[in-house]
Formats: structure tokens, sequence, C-alpha cells
């Protein structure tokens, strides 16, 4: 899979766009998008609102711009998971392991992720970013989901496009709902039995389970 460079203004901006992003990231988390200001996060970042603005004109521009920096990352960190994965075992506890995080800053960033589809709802030139985003991690889980039938673990007739699609969009319902009740485990648990109903051995979806209550022990 190719990255498409263009979604991805860190790649051309340097690393002051990057701690710019960064802290723009961390005031969103913590404040919400729509209290987040220009001089907050020059404050975060510990540079003046001219240096901000010489990179994002004003907020949207902004906004659109930790969003790519923030995907970036995260599909960078989810691909390297996944390919680091030697078994088909380790590959879906990767899978489950970056689509449900333990990580309390993973899980901290559904904010940011929930934030940036309520403004998509204002801002319709913003789904484009959102769409780019999703064709992305959509492609790293149909290369999983090749990996683990070609390995004979699900059926050959399993249409890899439509089961990418449906969950991509699972792992956004799971995580949205997740970080609004706190129900991570609870969310793990119906990735996995999703996983179950499109064919793997019990053997296989016993050792996930395992995963989860070895954690909670």
């Amino acid at each position: 899979m190719s990255t498409n460079e263009s979604m991805w203004p860190g790649a051309r901006s340097g690393r002051r766009f990057d701690e710019i992003a960064a802290a723009a990231k961390r005031v969103i988390i913590r404040e919400g998008l729509e209290a987040t200001t220009l001089r907050d996060i020059s404050r975060e970042g510990g540079f003046t609102t001219g240096v901000l603005t010489h990179h994002f004109p004003d907020k949207q521009a902004l906004i659109a711009g930790v969003f790519a920096a923030t995907s970036r990352a995260w599909i960078a960190e989810a691909r390297a998971a996944l390919q680091a994965a030697t078994t088909v075992p380790e590959l879906l506890s990767a899978f489950v392991a970056v689509s449900v995080p333990r990580d309390p800053e993973r899980r901290e960033e559904w904010r940011l992720w929930a934030e940036m589809w309520t403004y998509a709802g204002r801002d319709r030139a913003f789904v484009a970013e959102l769409e780019a985003a999703d064709a992305l991690w959509e492609a790293e889980i149909r290369a999983m989901l090749e990996r683990v039938r070609d390995e004979g673990l699900l059926p050959l007739a399993i249409d890899l496009d439509i089961q990418a699609a449906v969950l991509a969009r699972l792992v956004d319902g799971l995580g949205l709902r997740a970080w609004l009740s706190g129900g991570w485990e609870p969310a793990r648990n119906l990735l996995i039995g999703h996983l179950a109903s499109l064919g793997l051995p019990m053997r296989v979806v016993a050792g996930l389970a395992a995963e989860g209550a070895g954690v909670l022990a």
C-alpha cells in the first residue's frame, strides 16, 4: 500500500509542523475542539502565535493538519505492529491491540477522533480527509485478513473488501462507545466475537480471549 503524501502536510513541512500538531492534539484532547484557541496551542507548545500562523493560517487549516499528522502516525504504528507479527495468532492479537488499545494515551486519542468526526458534520470539505484516512486503515485490515485467509484460517469465499470496510467501521463504533463509557474490555470482547463470526477456528478465538482474561486476572 502506498501513502498519499499530499494528505500529510507534516511530511513536507518538517519538525516544526509536527511539534505544532502535537501541541494542538494535546490541547484538543484536554479542552475539546470548540474551546481550543490558537493562543492555547501556542502556549502549550512554547512558541509564538506567529510561528503557528506561519504553518496554519486559520483554525480550519490547523484542524486538517492535526488530523492528518495524527492519522499518519497512528497508521504507521498500526502497520508496524501488524507487519511485525510472525504468526497468524500474533497478527490477530496485534490487530485487536491497535483497534481497542490498552494504553491510556491511545484511549485518550478517541476524543480527538470524536471531535474530528463532529467537525466533519459542519465542514463537508473535511470529509475528504476522513475518507482518505479510512481508506488507508481499510487497506491495512484487508492485508491482515488476506494473510489470515491464505493461512487457511478464514473461508476462501470471504469478501475481503467488504469485511475490511465492516471491521474498520466496527472499530470506529466500538472505540467511540468505549471512550464514552469506559467499557474497553467489553469492546475488545465484541471485536473478538466478530472475528469469530468470520469463521476463525475456535482455538484462535480462545487464544485472543485468554489474552484479555490474563490482563484482567
